[in-house]
């Protein structure tokens, strides 16, 4: 049941108002009337009605100045003004402190009923879409495949979202108790200008483009692997070890592995990368300390394991002043785990939650102030590229936010932990002010299981009706909000999706293209090869000779092969 309240100087007006019959028809209750404006307010304070319906020609206060009062105190419910007077400034007044109708009196019955029924509508559309929002909330933390992701995601990295205290059942599930030990590669991209300023959806796939590579070459050599995408430009792969084996060996081949990821990743992404290795560990509960590992190799980058590829190792001996240095590493100043408190903040928009990583990660650490002024620059630089690349996954960058010269010129003139945290602190306020402004935060989660889910089903005949029928939600909405956040339609997402699929499969050598046509979700093969075309500037053959003629030059420095069907 709507409530609403009618405001009036004319107590036989209001008579007539409660006496009509289309309140019980709408699902309506008048709570209460009032003869001014400052009666009213009072009682709009009190009763927090629906429906406001007010005059504008009052004793003691108007309607227009109680409507900004209202206004002013963020009322957010429906405000119908009915006039005895023809005045267009009122009218102009009116309008701009948004009302939701300006009528002149007297009103017929069925005007009345199509403006309270227009009201009622929009007060039932907000409250679906907010019962929506909730729904989806729960349907992210049962859907599966995201629930085990986020699982992996505590494992390699020893944190665990809020949202997800409940999930522990999912260890039942993570099958990483039989294996007999673990080890994590950390892949660190070097950034470029051109990753700093991808869009949301390019950014996507991009990291999907990364992720086949390395799902492909590690499902090779190491099947008994899993990719989690990290904050920033790394990610982590966890690769489990099912039998006895001598640690030196699995080692190497771990390095020989991590040499073939980043020589294809140069080879069709035109990325460099480095990967740092961690030790084995035997039990899963201490995998997130090979990663810890593997991330203070990449710092140090001291201990080389390849002859030619940027793969490292913890050093085997510190200088003092290294050792001075890891022993603060240890103690928590490079802290990857609080890097994706932060990513995780900034994702979600909680902007005094990412001051607040900040403020304890400076409080935490008193003897931050010892540390060499260019270890905190490079912590600096570290804790603004987790910003950035959070910014990014959001959809919610614009031009001041992008990583720019300006900001690593700051960066580089710093002296001390306290400048360091200034910084920092103002940007993430400004960073605040532009998500108030946005209309895309609210919508995020819904955009991020579009997303989601378009990556783990792009091979099926999918729509966003389906979607929208799996979230029970309209399929309308989905798709302003999905356009609104990413500036690309549902459909051409897929399309994107599916076109870099088909380039992953292609890389891979062993299917025909009209095989591969099927796998991607396109029965018409011409119309694959038309949309491939359009989308990468060659058909699938040429793309094929031109992958196949530069990894076999590679392979062949390399020693090894790949053998590709004739197409």
């Amino acid at each position: 049941m709507w409530r609403a309240v009618i405001i009036d100087d004319e107590q036989k007006i209001i008579r007539i108002m409660q006496g009509i019959a289309i309140w019980n028809e709408l699902g309506i209750e008048v709570v209460g009337d009032a003869g001014d404006g400052k009666e009213g307010l009072e009682l709009i304070m009190t009763e927090q009605p629906d429906i406001v319906i007010t005059d504008i020609y009052m004793p003691v206060m108007n309607g227009l100045a109680m409507i900004e009062q209202l206004r002013e105190s963020r009322y957010a419910g429906k405000i119908i003004v009915l006039s005895g007077y023809s005045d267009f400034e009122y009218a102009r007044q009116a309008l701009r402190l948004q009302v939701d109708d300006y009528l002149n009196k007297p009103i017929s019955l069925t005007t009345m009923r199509e403006v309270l029924g227009k009201a009622t509508a929009e007060l039932e559309a907000a409250m679906q879409e907010q019962l929506q929002n909730e729904r989806l909330k729960d349907m992210l933390l049962v859907y599966e495949p995201y629930v085990q992701k986020k699982w992996m995601y505590y494992v390699v990295t020893g944190s665990r979202d809020a949202d997800f205290s409940a999930i522990e059942e999912a260890n039942s599930k993570f099958k990483a108790s039989t294996y007999k030990g673990h080890l994590v590669l950390v892949i660190e991209m070097i950034r470029t200008e051109r990753i700093a300023k991808l869009s949301m959806v390019d950014h996507n796939l991009f990291y999907f483009a990364l992720n086949n590579i390395i799902g492909e070459l590690a499902g090779e050599s190491w099947p008994q692997s899993e990719l989690v995408e990290l904050y920033s430009h790394h990610c982590a792969l966890l690769l489990h070890i099912d039998e006895e084996r001598n640690e030196a060996a699995t080692i190497a081949e771990a390095v020989k592995l991590a040499e073939r990821i980043a020589q294809a990743v140069h080879t069709f992404l035109k990325l460099e990368v480095s990967i740092g290795v961690g030790s084995i560990k035997r039990e899963w509960s201490a995998i997130a300390a090979s990663t810890e590992e593997a991330f203070v190799s990449l710092y140090f980058k001291s201990r080389r394991l390849s002859r030619e590829g940027q793969v490292f190792a913890l050093p085997e001996s510190f200088t003092k002043e290294e050792h001075q240095l890891y022993l603060g590493l240890k103690q928590g100043l490079h802290p990857f785990h609080m890097y994706q408190e932060l990513a995780e903040a900034i994702a979600h928009a909680r902007i005094d939650q990412a001051v607040a990583v900040i403020q304890r990660f400076i409080i935490q650490h008193d003897g931050i102030n010892k540390i060499p002024a260019a270890h905190l620059r490079h912590f600096c630089s570290e804790l603004w590229g987790v910003i950035i690349h959070a910014l990014a996954q959001s959809g919610i960058v614009s031009d001041p936010f992008q990583a720019s010269s300006d900001d690593y010129a700051a960066i580089e003139a710093m002296t001390s932990a306290q400048e360091m945290e200034r910084w920092l602190i103002e940007r993430l306020r400004q960073i605040g002010e532009q998500f108030l402004a946005s209309a895309n935060v609210k919508h995020l989660q819904a955009v991020e299981f579009i997303i989601r889910y378009v990556h783990e089903h792009y091979e099926k005949e999918l729509t966003l009706t389906d979607i929208a029928e799996k979230l029970a939600m309209s399929r309308s909405y989905l798709s302003h909000i999905f356009k609104q956040t990413t500036g690309e339609t549902f459909g051409n997402y897929l399309t994107k999706v599916r076109i870099e699929k088909a380039k992953a499969l292609i890389m891979e050598g062993k299917h025909l293209i009209y095989q591969i046509s099927e796998m991607v979700g396109y029965k018409n093969v011409p119309y694959f090869s038309t949309l491939f075309k359009k989308y990468t500037g060659m058909n699938p053959t040429q793309l094929f000779e031109t992958y196949n003629s530069g990894f076999s030059s590679n392979s062949e420095n390399n020693q090894t092969s790949t053998s590709y069907p004739t197409l």
